[in-house]
């Protein structure tokens, strides 16, 4: 930029004499403008510490204050997010604004928590509660975190659903008044808590400062006296509460906001949209002044941002002029597939680097790693390209928000707090640790397979893993010295129970107890850095928790913790390092700029995202701000198309646009995004459209990192000298891989010592195995049976089976089972009673339901009541179903044993029928949602082992086997065919194959794995993180 200030930035520095309000276009200077502001005011004889800066994030107040540091005397000038500048406030009237705080500020995730844990409290009457508890809490704190955002108290909310449920409504607007009227008494509830725990939230902190002025106006006047001029920087990001507090402390108007409404994408979290509006409603005489020269990026890029605006109403119009040069067009790339697209993006980031760039300073210097950024909607989108680029070599740093609960450095960490609590019944966190100890997995489960064998003939719930591994002399495994050094240390973590506080003992893992920390500071890496980050969070969770509940024990703070863990924990992030490829989302790019910028993923659904309705909103009759003639939708739709906007505005050279036509397993092709569309994209002479469909359809890795490059070396010489039987040379160059291994967990040699490497257990069995050309197998064939959901577990994963099946590991009890094991349960009854000629009734059922229910397995009284309730449907629609039936029942809970590759199959069918020409029919009950339909249903490998099940049982196939959905009533049939039936016969065969060959590598995916109770001892799991 020049050093010169053009004419619109001259006018916002030395305006005076009224409100001003400038519109800061992208590139355009903002910061310097602000800078410069500030000096101009300091000049015209304005003490520092007689203004106050408020920014919306930490980032802006750090990067003013640090640029005004170097020009004046900035220690008594308030620079703050408005929150800081709040609770200062709060603090220093500690006596007028009766506000207490002396267990500090309670975080989102701590409020989620208190909501799910205390929900029968709530006396919820409108807002169903199933398996969605997370969901709806979610729902409700983020609603009242929206009232309270418009200065809304839970009185003034309740008087205004009383008075509009008085009226004529039509459904639809009562529903959402009803539960209104839940989120209402949840809002009371939780002022009664803050009180209590004297905790104020984020919120509360900008809401009780304007409460606090409203009600002292010797206070507010304190600080209208103090303040000549306040200055707002990220004005669009500002909720309405936040204008609000502009407004009391500026009421003689010397104030100056500045912000860009076009780059307003914090809507989700309160930015109030019509802040630009307001202000001037409120300033009448607000002078505005347009920055609209850009000295970011070349014309081209300019020019096909701001025609990405052109259909959003009520903003201000503003004509962006580059000061540089036209530059090339914006290379649209549609690339065939989702592997097509990443490798554009990794081949185009090598073809670049360091080719020549003309910066803006004016000098020309080659692309560095540095340079480039990969932008995504959402972080989850952005970790295929992080990947890729890493795999190829490419220093990359990929920033975000990411949850710490499912971070492997948490996931040790709470393996030792839940051993510490309860070893005797901590299996499977056991097995974590072994994994990491590096015990290997015959002996893990060798262990796990005693361990249950003593379980099973104990009437307690111990699991035997910590006993067996104490004395571990008596089990027949290798490794006995590593075992009993496990065995030691969790000893250790169980007497810090009785030693320490809960805060302390969290140190004392973190910090000593374990490597944790230690292990994060040993090499300056993008993983180790995070993980500092994390541990330094636990240790805040551990600390909160301790200040909400001071007598809380270890067991109620490891419940707390799961709780906490159903919900997204996030963990800001820091920007990257100093010379690598930056791969992170649109809102964590904002305010920064890079030569080549990746807008990634720009499809149908990707970007923009799928528009989800908010549960909660402020009614606009009960808004105090002002309100948008829009609907949810087209807001959000407006929203989405900025976040374009602000990616496309990050490039100072170079942007390119990438989708793929396909994505990840879809048949259908994606289409482009409708942004795209609207820009003519196919026709547009500002845009280089490039079709690309890769070289193999995906990335090919390739490990060019100096430590890799040695560790493939040695490898390869050891390989070629056991080949030659060089044995001597063999063994010098594995001794060097161990110590290159040692280097790369410890950063240096020391400590190092090879004759560890050379202390084994001789192993003779295995080589006696071996040599004889045995297989020491995990599996033990003569007894290992078979059944269609172990099947399914296979083909979900096939480690997952191996974990559960072949290893043992111990798992938890899920209690969300129970509604369907009580409904089963009843029908079961009540065909039997059917069979014995009682007419089955809704009394007797519903007395059968009350005998086999669980109430302890619910996680509140108001689930448990509304679960009750929907077993009591579901039965209802079983009872009218049999009244209907015109077949007989022959069998129930039918068992049968099939074999398939030598393998016996073992399983029990609901409901067996004749129909009434004499044929067999299978009934299978659900209690769940409909996942089958009458097409997907005859692969199902359940209903066609059920017809072999009977097949061998009664000697022919089934006529039908169906899936009854009893939630909604629905049937879905599934007409026997031979041909099918043994072609799914065939695909088990092949399955069983795999088995029984030991081919337990993970696959992991969303789906499977967010639910796989083996997530803590699963490393493919962690990778994915």
């Amino acid at each position: 930029m020049s050093l010169e200030l053009n004419f619109e930035q001259k006018q916002a520095v030395q305006h005076s004499g009224s409100p001003l309000l400038v519109i800061a276009g992208p590139g355009s200077g903002k910061t310097r403008v602000i800078i410069e502001r500030v000096m101009h005011l300091v000049r015209s004889g304005i003490k520092p510490s007689d203004i106050l800066c408020l920014t919306f994030s930490e980032k802006a107040a750090d990067e003013m204050k640090h640029r005004l540091e170097k020009l004046i005397d900035v220690t008594e000038m308030e620079i703050s997010t408005f929150h800081s500048f709040a609770k200062d406030v709060l603090e220093d009237n500690v006596l007028d604004s009766g506000i207490g705080m002396s267990s500090g500020i309670i975080k989102r995730s701590a409020q989620l928590v208190w909501g799910l844990k205390n929900i029968d409290n709530f006396k919820l009457e409108h807002l169903e509660i199933g398996n969605n508890a997370v969901e709806i809490i979610e729902s409700v704190i983020d609603g009242i975190s929206t009232f309270k955002d418009e200065l809304i108290s839970p009185e003034e909310l309740q008087k205004y659903i009383d008075a509009k449920l008085k009226k004529d409504l039509d459904d639809e607007e009562r529903d959402f008044l009803l539960k209104l009227s839940d989120l209402c008494k949840i809002y009371f509830k939780y002022q009664e808590f803050q009180r209590s725990k004297t905790v104020i939230d984020f919120d509360d902190m900008v809401v009780q400062t304007i409460e606090l002025f409203k009600r002292k106006a010797n206070v507010l006047s304190k600080y209208q006296k103090k303040f000549k001029h306040v200055l707002v920087d990220e004005f669009q990001d500002n909720n309405f509460a936040q204008l609000e507090l502009v407004k009391q402390i500026a009421k003689d108007g010397n104030v100056t906001v500045v912000g860009d409404d076009d780059q307003s994408i914090y809507r989700f979290q309160g930015a109030y949209l019509t802040n630009f509006k307001d202000f001037q409603s409120y300033f009448p005489d607000t002078t505005v002044v347009v920055l609209n020269r850009n000295y970011r990026s070349p014309q081209n890029i300019v020019n096909l941002a701001s025609q990405s605006l052109d259909g959003v109403p009520e903003r201000h119009a503003k004509k962006l002029k580059s000061e540089h040069e036209e530059g090339q067009k914006v290379t649209v790339a549609q690339c065939s597939n989702e592997s097509s697209e990443v490798e554009f993006v990794v081949k185009t980031i090598k073809d670049l680097l360091d080719k020549p760039v003309e910066r803006r300073d004016g000098t020309s210097d080659p692309l560095t790693y540095r340079d480039f950024v990969v932008l995504s909607r959402r972080k989850a989108e952005g970790k295929k390209f992080a990947k890729a680029l890493k795999a190829h070599g490419i220093p990359t740093t990929f920033i975000g928000e990411s949850n710490i609960f499912s971070s492997p450095v948490v996931r040790d960490l709470m393996a030792f707090l839940v051993i510490a609590n309860k070893p005797t019944v901590s299996g499977i966190e056991i097995n974590r640790l072994m994994k990491n100890h590096g015990i290997n997995e015959i002996n893990m489960a060798r262990i796990n397979h005693v361990a249950r064998k003593k379980a099973r003939a104990d009437p307690t719930d111990i699991d035997f893993v910590f006993d067996t591994i104490k004395d571990c002399d008596e089990v027949d495994i290798s490794q006995k010295e590593e075992v009993k050094e496990l065995a030691e240390q969790i000893q250790k973590i169980i007497e810090l129970e009785s030693e320490k506080t809960i805060s302390e003992m969290v140190y004392d893992i973190i910090m000593s107890v374990s490597d944790l920390y230690k292990r994060s500071i040993q090499s300056d890496t993008p993983e180790n850095r995070r993980n500092q980050l994390i541990l330094k969070e636990f240790y805040n969770i551990a600390n909160e928790y301790e200040s909400l509940n001071p007598h809380g024990t270890l067991d109620d703070f490891i419940n707390y913790l799961n709780l906490m863990g159903q919900f997204d924990v996030e963990l800001k992030e820091g920007s990257g390092f100093d010379n690598s490829v930056q791969v992170t989302t649109i809102h964590q790019s904002k305010g920064r700029e890079f030569p080549v910028v990746f807008v990634a993923d720009v499809a149908q659904n990707k970007l923009p995202l799928r528009y989800q309705a908010k549960k909660f909103y402020v009614p606009n009759e009960l808004s105090k701000g002002m309100t948008q003639s829009d609907d949810e939708k087209e807001l959000y739709i407006q929203e989405e198309r900025r976040l374009f906007y602000v990616a496309m505005t990050r490039a100072q050279n170079l942007l390119y646009i990438t989708y793929a036509k396909r994505y990840g397993q879809n048949v259908r092709e994606t289409k482009p995004s409708r942004f795209l569309d609207e820009l003519k994209f196919e026709d547009n002479p500002l845009i280089n459209l490039v079709k690309y469909d890769g070289q193999n359809g995906e990335v090919l890795l390739e490990e060019e990192r100096r430590v890799e490059k040695i560790k493939q070396g040695l490898q390869s010489k050891a390989v070629s000298s056991l080949n030659q039987m060089h044995l001597k040379s063999a063994v010098q160059r594995i001794v060097e891989l161990a110590k290159v291994k040692h280097y790369e967990k410890n950063g240096s040699f020391e400590g190092f010592r090879p004759e560890d490497v050379l202390s084994f257990d001789g192993g003779e069995d295995n080589l006696k195995a071996d040599l004889e050309g045995k297989k020491i197998s995990l599996l033990e064939k003569d007894k290992f049976r078979l059944s269609a959901s172990k099947i399914k577990t296979y083909k979900d994963c096939p480690l997952k089976f191996k974990f559960s099946y072949v290893m043992e590991a111990p798992t938890k009890a899920r209690p969300y089972f129970d509604l369907g094991t009580a409904v089963h349960a009843v029908a079961e009854h009540l065909t039997k009673l059917q069979m014995e000629g009682t007419e089955p009734t809704e009394e007797l059922a519903f007395e059968i339901l009350s005998k086999e229910w669980n109430a302890s397995s619910f996680q509140s009284e108001t689930q448990e009541n509304q679960a009750k309730e929907k077993a009591k449907t579901m039965i209802k629609t079983y009872l009218k179903w049999i009244s209907e039936n015109k077949n007989t029942p022959i069998a129930v809970e039918q068992p049968f044993r099939i074999e398939i590759e030598g393998v016996p199959f073992n399983g029990f069918i609901d409901r067996v029928e004749k129909t009434p020409d004499g044929k067999f029919a299978v009934i299978d009950f659900k209690t769940g949602g409909v996942y089958e339909n009458s097409r997907s249903i005859k692969a199902d490998l359940q209903m066609n082992v059920y017809a072999l099940g009977v097949e061998k049982q009664y000697g022919e196939l089934p006529v039908n086997t169906s899936l009854f959905y009893l939630k909604h009533d629905k049937i879905v049939d599934n007409p026997i065919e031979e041909p099918q039936v043994r072609a799914v016969q065939e695909e088990i065969g092949n399955t069983v194959k795999s088995i029984l060959n030991e081919d337990f590598e993970a696959t992991p995916s969303y789906q499977v794995c967010r639910n796989c109770e083996y997530w803590s001892i699963c490393d493919k799991k962690e990778n994915e993180e």
